[in-house]
């Protein structure tokens, strides 16, 4: 990968940073979030010796067969529709797999991206705050795909999957970032709510989610306009939120 080939790929104007390694692109990010104007920044590694996952798991980030990314966005939204990014970019990133591989991703409620039943990608979407007003100026969007990867930890080595196949990297990089992009300008409209529903691992499918540290059984009903899973449970339905569980598929 390079910051000169990306860049030949992007429609959208764009600042990359390419590093051949680093501890996280979105802790990069983080530090560079003093920076951000009307510009996207976009940060792209060739490895991660800390790569982060959601609720505070570790992505596994080996050098030459991955591609780990996080795209720094100015938060000119209201902060529904900043909720929504996680939502909008698994769509973002499925539509650019299907589109450069010959594969059909789906989607595990509510940012992990699967291939044969296997996460081959994970999101992690963080708010950056400005430090005198305390107001989201920003969201950086961490995307982590597994390309090539064949030796995983043991702990992986059954749940995780790589793409499998030759993707020029460099171009894949910039469809997702277009893709987030022109999605984060109409991100209001909703429009990707039922391209996600269509790539659902969940839906209409039993499941097991934690709430408050309880483990509890439910049904996958639908996702609401904001991103939300409804589940029928013993007592009725409800929405689950983003941050607010785990939900992982149940083996009957």
């Amino acid at each position: 990968m390079s910051k000169s080939e990306i860049r030949s790929y992007l429609k959208n104007k764009v600042d990359v940073f390419y590093f051949d390694t680093i501890d996280s692109t979105n802790n990069e990010a983080k530090r560079k979030s003093s920076s951000l104007a009307d510009t996207p920044l976009l940060f792209v590694s060739n490895h991660q010796s800390m790569g982060r996952g959601r609720l505070g798991r570790t992505f596994y980030s080996p050098n030459d067969t991955g591609l780990y990314m996080s795209l720094m966005l100015k938060a000119d939204k209201n902060t529904q529709d900043i909720v929504c990014m996680t939502t909008a970019t698994a769509v973002c990133v499925t539509n650019a797999i299907s589109k450069l591989c010959d594969v059909d991703p789906k989607i595990k409620w509510v940012n992990d991206i699967y291939i044969s039943n296997k996460k081959v990608c994970g999101i992690l979407c963080e708010a950056v705050t400005d430090p005198d007003s305390h107001k989201i100026s920003g969201i950086i969007i961490g995307i982590g795909i597994n390309i090539k990867t064949t030796d995983f930890p043991a702990e992986l080595e059954n749940i995780a999957v790589s793409l499998g196949q030759a993707v020029d990297k460099n171009r894949l990089c910039a469809l997702i970032t277009d893709n987030i992009i022109d999605m984060y300008k109409d991100i209001q409209s909703r429009s990707f709510i039922e391209e996600y529903k269509r790539r659902s691992l969940v839906l209409g499918k039993k499941i097991t989610y934690t709430e408050n540290g309880e483990a509890k059984q439910a049904k996958a009903l639908d996702i609401d306009n904001n991103g939300g899973l409804i589940i029928e449970t013993e007592d009725g339905t409800k929405t689950l939120s983003t941050g607010e569980i785990t939900v992982r598929l149940k083996n009957d």
